[in-house]
């Protein structure tokens, strides 16, 4: 199933890979992503993002524990 997503490119989900998933667990922010280095010198713009969006939209979120942030009362 192909859908298009706000970032203009077109992506097939079937399932949620590791790589997506850590992905979802990070906010979908790129600092600390293993593929932010692989595109920090090419033309080319990672879809992840988007690939992440879909899998949420025709899936649903994927059965993992978010960390939380408390925080401390001084």
């Amino acid at each position: 199933m192909f859908r298009s997503r706000d970032m203009g490119r077109a992506v097939a989900v079937r399932r949620w890979t590791t790589t997506a998933v850590e992905c979802y667990k990070r906010g979908c922010n790129c600092e600390g992503c293993f593929y932010k280095d692989f595109f920090s010198g090419s033309s080319q713009k990672c879809q992840m993002k988007a690939s992440v969006l879909e899998l949420v939209r025709v899936i649903g979120t994927p059965d993992v524990e978010l960390p939380q942030f408390l925080e401390e009362e001084v």
